[in-house]
């Protein structure tokens, strides 16, 4: 209880924090991408696709989550260690959680693409759970 209890700002705000990323990533592709593909480009596409690429955030961000929380709860269920523990466990439990979901999804495609882009989102998972996690727990020492 203790662990949901001062990790709870990570789980309430890491899915639509995922969903806006994934938004923000499509609206930076129709602004700074290809000027070929941006001439097609309709408003009603534009929110088509942000939506699309949200609920793909939105999915790697409960991954995440999901792959932080079994972590952290695995190697430090009472709080007891260092930060550093939970802080590796969180960031690695992240990133494993969204590599294996994506590594999955490229074997059951026959797609090494669709591995390769589960591999490449897991890195920055992992990296903002480890700096969430981190953060988090130098609020609750002071």
């Amino acid at each position: 209880m203790e662990l949901t209890r001062r990790y709870r700002v990570i789980l309430i705000a890491a899915l639509p924090s995922g969903f806006l990323l994934g938004a923000i990533v499509f609206l930076g592709f129709s602004v700074f991408g290809n000027p070929d593909w941006r001439a097609y480009l309709t408003p009603g596409a534009v929110l088509n696709g942000a939506t699309q690429f949200g609920a793909v955030g939105l999915v790697v961000a409960a991954l995440s989550v999901l792959g932080g929380a079994l972590s952290v709860a695995l190697v430090d269920r009472r709080l007891v260690r260092e930060s550093a523990a939970r802080i590796v466990a969180g960031g690695l439990g992240s990133a494993v959680g969204v590599a294996i979901v994506g590594i999955a999804l490229g074997l059951a495609q026959s797609s090494t693409f669709t591995a390769f882009v589960g591999l490449l989102l897991a890195l920055p998972a992992g990296i903002i759970a480890a700096i969430g996690i981190g953060s988090t727990d130098r609020a609750a020492r002071s």
